[in-house]
């Protein structure tokens, strides 16, 4: 019985723990999400797919958990280095995965003349653009193989090198539109994880590949290397030969840029960033002329110190991500102004500006349109120009012809009161020479003329020739067009100094034909000039040269039709006839 009772209860109970277990169970351990490194899926973050770990669940007794293990990294690099090419529009480029750099920047000429490489020689130690520069050197990422992704929509490509090993965590991505020089650069973002390392992106060193005589002959002067930077609403440069130390630009800078006359390479950054260093490097020479590499300059390095400069930009990250915009190519106007940042302003039209971009427009126009030469186009440029100004030009023609017919009796009134110009202490008499001048101006009066007339025309034309003179200067449209025979560039100078010597010559034809002043002063001034423009045009762009001797030749013709007018008794030949007249 009592057994019976005994088994009776363990049912019950065994019944009563079940029921309890059905409708009060405890609740399912707690998990955590997986911990992952960020950015392992979008391109704009820099790491490596992480691997995902479950943290323990937590503990009952109030207890801490215990800490989950480190996240780890997948290993991500490839076998072995790969180029990778992309045309776009009129540039060509080449990136490797060696440290995900731009090897090449080839820009194709419109015209058929050889590409221009944006992108510096150098020795393979030295970082390529878009590579990483720690506080120092270069960073050791610079050497690791990244791994390559690559996808095109819609013509454009997108690029994204990862990396994960021994040598750090990192991820860059590149988009290049289809035409990257006429649709605001390609963009990048990198991510970077390299604890306790200061680093930036490199920009550089110099632009092209100049050969060691363009730097140190008399072309120097007319490439305008330069680190280029705008802060502030102010544009900023620094040439090479006027740093020996890495300097920080000043200001938070809205763009950098590497530039000469007719190229640039720039970086618009985006977000956050920090600052931008300047650093100079030295140029090595080899046997032929060219640049094979350059190496960081040291002050002290006596070796180093003729050897031609450069400087190399780096853009500082102020974390661990870096993004933004780059432009390589030519400093075509359009296409800068449209990037919306002010990068425009490296193309140094200066004040006439305002006259320079419509020329611009018309070169551009005549060259599409009526003769694929820009030397010609330079010459119907010139002929339009005069054909527009050609009232100005008659006017002024006019008066000097008119005013050198009254010369003779101009210095007859000079020569009646010259000795009484001052007194018998050698102090000038004030008002004999108001009484002079009152009788030459009765002249002027007498016969019609206005002395001003010869000079306000050519006033009016100043702002015109400037504004075509700094157009000629700055047009890249000029860089490798060819006009006759020896002139293969337009926008450096005449290699055999046969333009200079001829416009030269034009201009000293011109001045004998015009009608000498009765100053000495200004006569020896004048005749000096072609003399001073000869030399000078010596070092400016050939299609300069050519705007002034076609310019000088037009004169001559002009001049000498109205010479001929003159004998037949029309223009000054006039108020000679109507003063005998008079007499």
């Amino acid at each position: 019985m009592d057994n019976r009772r005994l088994l009776l209860a363990a049912v019950l109970s065994l019944g009563v723990l079940l029921l309890w277990q059905a409708l009060f169970a405890p609740p399912p351990p707690v998990e955590r999400p997986p911990v992952e490194i960020r950015g392992a899926e979008e391109p704009v973050a820099g790491a490596a797919t992480a691997g995902r770990n479950a943290a323990a669940p937590v503990s009952r007794g109030g207890t801490a958990p215990a800490s989950p293990p480190p996240a780890v990294v997948a290993p991500v690099e490839a076998a072995a280095e790969q180029r990778v090419v992309i045309e776009s529009g009129n540039a060509k480029l080449e990136f490797t995965n060696r440290g995900a750099q731009l090897l090449s920047f080839e820009l194709l000429r419109p015209n058929g003349g050889e590409p221009v490489e944006l992108v510096r020689a150098r020795a393979d130690e030295q970082p390529y653009p878009f590579g990483f520069q720690g506080s120092q050197r270069g960073s050791p990422l610079n050497e690791a193989l990244f791994a390559v992704e690559r996808t095109s929509e819609d013509g454009d490509t997108r690029l994204r090198f990862r990396y994960s090993g021994d040598l750090g965590v990192a991820t860059k991505t590149f988009h290049i539109p289809k035409n990257t020089t006429q649709t605001g650069g390609l963009t990048f973002r990198y991510q970077i994880e390299s604890p306790g390392d200061s680093w930036g992106l490199v920009l550089g060193p110099g632009i092209r590949n100049p050969t060691v005589d363009e730097l140190e002959s008399r072309l120097s002067s007319q490439q305008r290397r330069a680190a280029t930077w705008l802060s502030g609403g102010e544009m900023e440069s620094l040439e090479p030969r006027k740093t020996e130390d890495p300097i920080d630009l000043a200001g938070s800078a809205r763009w950098v840029a590497l530039e000469d006359r007719y190229f640039i390479t720039a970086v618009i950054p985006a977000g956050a960033r920090g600052t931008v260093q300047a650093r100079p490097v030295a140029n090595f020479e080899e046997a032929d002329g060219s640049l094979g590499g350059f190496a960081m300059f040291e002050v002290t390095d006596v070796a180093r110190a003729d050897l031609t400069r450069d400087v190399m930009l780096v853009l500082r990250s102020s974390g661990g991500e870096l993004a933004g915009r780059a432009y390589f190519g030519d400093k075509q106007y359009d296409a800068l102004k449209a990037m919306g940042v002010e990068l425009e302003k490296t193309v140094r039209f200066g004040f006439f500006g305002v006259i320079s971009r419509p020329l611009q427009f018309g070169l551009r126009w005549i060259h599409d349109h009526v003769v694929a030469n820009y030397g010609w186009s330079i010459v119907l440029m010139t002929v339009l120009i005069r054909l527009v100004l050609f009232p100005l030009t008659h006017k002024s023609q006019v008066s000097m012809q008119r005013i050198q017919k009254l010369n003779p009796r101009m210095e007859a009134i000079r020569a009646k009161y010259r000795p009484k110009l001052k007194d018998g202490k050698g102090r000038p008499r004030m008002d004999v020479q108001r009484k002079m001048n009152e009788e030459i101006q009765a002249l002027f009066r007498e016969e019609g003329v206005n002395p001003a007339s010869g000079c306000l025309p050519i006033l009016f034309q100043m702002p015109v020739f400037f504004g075509f003179f700094r157009l000629l200067s700055e047009a890249v449209e000029l860089w490798d067009a060819s006009w006759l025979g020896w002139i293969h560039n337009l926008a450096l100078p005449d290699p055999v100094y046969v333009l200079p010597l001829v416009m030269g010559a034009s201009q000293f034809l011109q001045q004998r034909m015009l009608p000498p002043p009765a100053n000495k002063t200004q006569k020896l001034i004048i005749n000096t000039m072609p003399i001073w423009f000869t030399i000078f045009s010596f070092s400016f762009p050939s299609g300069l040269v050519l705007y002034w001797l076609t310019n000088n030749v037009l004169g001559i013709v002009q001049t000498g039709v109205y010479n001929k007018l003159k004998k037949s008794g029309y223009l000054g030949g006039k108020v000679a006839a109507a003063s005998e007249t008079k007499k």
